[in-house]
């Protein structure tokens, strides 16, 4: 039995800015807040940070997601029920109604937005603010897309496959048990998911399948440029390449574990991770830069469509590229 799969009986986080308070919380949710914590003190600083702003929050929160909807419109997710908004100058924390950590935030129209997060937490929002729907699930959901306003899909631990038609949300049949990390759409007929032990999970308009990854290492991160080119990244510096028909093992500068990835609609893609990780991607290969934003973990990233992307970090900073 691999470590993704025990569940501990009890266990409490006392430290400030701890994401969880209660029992039963699986070791897979431990790993993340233990990385997201972390701090490592080699290697740390990859990207000029002379090419990058920095927007300091007035709080210590965990920012776990976040999405540019337009130049001066941006919103982020994050812990302890943390819901911010950019107005295209600063950062300003607005009311949330609930205090559990939100790991993931979606907008299928510019005046509807989704966020989901611990114990199956779904929110809804639009112009008159944030409300909690009907769980119809309990655990944890960590990522959330929508390939259309009325077609929705949140993912999360014990591989928990929650599904949105327009009106509610429904738990669907998952083909793992084990957790789901992330989760894309290309289309409503072309979906993705990946998640521990290497799992990757396609759907194909009919239900979900799990596909072939070549690897066994825990998968954090997936994004897809075009249906016939796609990047998944994982623990111990695992990439992964997907090119319309399967995927495979890409070369990685460094064996840290690697949160999330982004890709722009031209040539621009990113990877954050531990230690302040931040990879870039030049003519078919991921490489690091001359220095870095910080030595703190990265975990949320974003690409809007002028191609500069957005990065969250476990401390109190987001960064925007300027250049």
């Amino acid at each position: 039995m691999k470590i993704a799969d025990v569940e501990m009986k009890t266990h409490q986080l006392r430290k400030p800015g701890a994401l969880i308070h209660r029992m039963g919380i699986s070791l897979v949710m431990l790993t993340v807040v233990s990385m997201l914590f972390a701090c490592s003190g080699k290697g740390g600083e990859k990207v000029s940070a002379s090419t990058w702003k920095t927007y300091q929050l007035p709080f210590n929160h965990v920012v776990f997601d976040l999405k540019q909807t337009g130049e001066k419109d941006g919103w982020a997710v994050g812990e302890r029920g943390l819901i911010l908004r950019f107005d295209g100058t600063k950062w300003e924390q607005v009311e949330s109604p609930v205090a559990v950590p939100l790991f993931a935030i979606a907008f299928p129209e510019s005046d509807r937005r989704w966020a989901v997060g611990a114990d199956g937490t779904i929110l809804e929002g639009n112009s008159d603010g944030w409300k909690e729907v009907q769980k119809p699930d309990k655990w944890h959901l960590m990522s959330v897309a929508f390939p259309s306003p009325a077609d929705g899909w949140a993912v999360g631990e014990r591989g928990s496959i929650v599904h949105y038609d327009g009106k509610e949300w429904k738990k669907v049949e998952s083909p793992k048990k084990v957790a789901l990390n992330r989760v894309v759409f290309n289309n409503p007929n072309d979906g993705w998911a990946v998640g521990n032990q290497g799992v990757i999970l396609h759907y194909d308009g009919k239900g979900w399948k799990e596909i072939s990854s070549s690897t066994d290492r825990t998968l954090y991160g997936i994004a897809f440029r075009n249906s016939n080119d796609a990047w998944a990244v994982g623990e111990k510096g695992t990439i992964l390449h997907y090119d319309g028909k399967s995927w495979s093992k890409a070369e990685s500068p460094v064996e840290r574990t690697f949160l999330n990835v982004a890709v722009s609609n031209g040539k621009d893609a990113y990877i954050v991770g531990r230690g302040g990780e931040l990879l870039s991607l030049h003519e078919g290969k991921w490489t690091q830069g001359a220095d870095s934003l910080t030595r703190k973990t990265l975990y949320a990233i974003d690409i809007p469509p002028d191609g500069k992307p957005w990065v969250g970090a476990t401390t109190r900073d987001i960064f925007k590229k300027q250049l």
